[in-house]
């Protein structure tokens, strides 16, 4: 027991020269916490940036507000330093949560106003990234949106869109790979400011080509569809579709609304050498349920049989308008590219993928479409 303590005795004094503590600290109360950072384009071929601060009241009764700063510089590093001059204490962006930029930006080149985030370890690499029709200033300048801050507002707007699939789940982290990875691409969500609502609305997703912004967008049906075709359908996606043309007065019989409850994706690429052309065969097997169908009889196989049909039919069109509109702006935003780098090189010219391969790509999506459930009416 004594040679434990003289051990011990020996140990401790050795133990707390080695740990002596986290030397690179920052003190919160020295810092303001950036909770939202926007990129606009200036005059003068100059950088506008738009920062939301989080402003914590000494009097806890007053409750929490914004505080937005505004600045021109040339680079994303001066403006930093720009800030620092407006803003009392340090500019500490670790927290942010949201980082938007204009589309006149996003069509530029997107990877120079992030360059710095994957440069800085304390970066905010979990930050959501978004493109904004029109300036990001002014959705920001919004402050709140029915008693919630812009910031929580538009980040509860994204989260509950990519929980239902309408969009994928982006963040700097996962644009970053997104990025440098030949032979894929992405795409980001669309938000514009509602003049109207004086609100912020979601208007689909933004297709990138690379690292720039095509100008082009999915709407949110056709952004549901691209995530089914590329396998990153959201937890019971729901679509609605026209079913019929019939009922001109009552037009809601002409409709129906299903939840995709389970899908199954097989996907086989094979080389035509004649044509000289990639061929991808999509075949979608998907369970979905009824929510809205005023037209009712699906217990007869007959009219669930014939509903199941015109759904696979309207899931073809939309299939096919989605493709053709990504091809048109050569946006593989499902990584073919990669598929062909992998396991086809061999037919590649050069084994290397050139600037228009996707475009030439000849995709080919089935469906099969089985109505699990029609709810308590039949």
């Amino acid at each position: 027991m004594k040679r434990q303590q003289r051990i011990l005795l020996i140990l401790i004094p050795v133990m707390l020269l080695t740990l002596t503590g986290c030397w690179d600290q920052q003190m919160l109360k020295e810092n303001r916490l950036i909770y939202g950072i926007g990129y606009d384009r200036g005059e003068d071929n100059k950088l506008r940036e738009t920062v939301v601060i989080r402003s914590v009241p000494k009097d806890p009764k007053a409750g929490i507000a914004n505080e937005i700063v505004s600045v021109n510089g040339t680079t994303v590093r001066e403006q930093r330093s720009l800030l620092n001059k407006r803003i009392s204490g340090d500019f500490a962006e670790g927290k942010a949560r949201m980082i938007l930029l204009s589309e006149d930006l996003a069509k530029i080149d997107i990877y120079p106003f992030l360059d710095s985030f994957y440069r800085d370890p304390r970066s905010p690499l979990g930050a959501k990234l978004g493109v904004v029709k029109g300036n990001v200033e002014e959705i920001y300048r919004i402050q709140q949106k029915e008693q919630t801050l812009i910031i929580e507002y538009i980040e509860e707007l994204l989260d509950n869109e990519e929980r239902n699939g309408t969009i994928p789940k982006q963040s700097i982290q996962t644009v970053c790979t997104q990025l440098f990875d030949e032979g894929r691409d992405f795409g980001l969500p669309l938000l514009r400011y509602d003049e109207e609502n004086e609100g912020v609305e979601l208007d689909g997703l933004a297709l990138f080509n690379k690292r720039s912004y095509t100008g082009e967008n999915l709407t949110g049906h056709q952004s549901k569809m691209m995530m089914i075709l590329a396998e990153e359908r959201g937890k019971n996606i729901e679509l609605t579709f026209k079913v019929d043309n019939q009922e001109k007065e009552n037009w809601l019989y002409n409709y129906v609304s299903v939840i995709i409850s389970d899908a199954d994706t097989k996907k086989n690429i094979t080389y035509d050498a004649s044509a000289g052309q990639f061929i991808v065969d999509l075949h979608i097997q998907l369970e979905v349920q009824i929510q809205e169908y005023a037209s009712d009889h699906l217990y007869k196989k007959e009219k669930a049989d014939e509903l199941e049909k015109v759904i696979k039919e309207r899931l073809y069109k939309d299939a096919d308008e989605v493709i053709t509109k990504l091809q048109e702006v050569n946006s593989d935003v499902f990584g073919y590219g990669r598929d062909l780098l992998a396991y086809h090189a061999k037919q590649l010219s050069q084994r290397e993928l050139h600037e228009d391969y996707f475009k030439k790509l000849k995709i080919n999506p089935t469906f099969q479409v089985t109505i699990t459930e029609t709810g308590g009416i039949y």
